[in-house]
């Protein structure tokens, strides 16, 4: 649910199936309070991919990709991990409803998210890995196409900062070679 705020601006709000639309400050949990969360996590990576429509993530941050650019930068995906992290994927902007079939068993939005990360279809330049940027151009361009333009996700970072998540395949055996572990985050890694 997004609110319009007395002064401009709007407040969107995860509203849970028991939640009342008439009291959401006190039913329903403030987009803003996963910013909160994040700054109280000891998590250097993290990724809310929340299946619902909201339409103030360009408030929270830029949508798409910055900074560098992954074909022609050096030890890319080092340099991504090295810097914290906050992104969030929704499920499509402001007035949009999300799109469910039951022939998906899903709605359009987990659909895509499973088909982008399990078949690895999300990984745009082959490189083994799956960034959060490459997911959230996957799903915008995907969800978009299935839910007959009803619903397209929005994807952005919820800080300043230029890390990046990156979704690892466990079978990649070449993956401490590629990031460059340190040591005690090798034992972080495998376990």
């Amino acid at each position: 649910e997004t609110m319009d705020l007395t002064e401009g601006g709007e407040r969107g709000y995860l509203l849970p199936v028991d939640g009342d639309r008439n009291n959401l400050y006190l039913s329903s949990i403030g987009m803003d309070e996963l910013e909160k969360i994040s700054e109280m996590s000891k998590a250097k990576h993290m990724l809310y991919l929340v299946d619902a429509c909201y339409g103030g993530i360009a408030a929270i941050g830029s949508r798409g990709s910055r900074g560098l650019d992954a074909s022609s930068t050096p030890n890319y995906i080092e340099k991504i991990t090295k810097n914290r992290a906050v992104q969030i994927i929704t499920a499509g902007g402001r007035g949009e409803q999300v799109i469910e079939k039951p022939k998906w068993g899903h709605s359009a939005f987990t659909m895509n998210l499973i088909r982008g990360l399990k078949d690895r279809n999300a990984d745009f330049n082959t490189d083994g890995f799956i960034t959060a940027n490459e997911l959230g151009m996957f799903l915008s361009e995907k969800v978009t196409i299935d839910s007959d333009n009803q619903q397209t996700p929005q994807y952005g970072r919820m800080t300043s900062q230029e890390g990046e998540f990156v979704f690892v395949y466990a079978e990649d055996k070449s993956i401490e070679g590629k990031l460059n572990l340190e040591s005690t985050d090798k034992k972080e890694l495998k376990s």
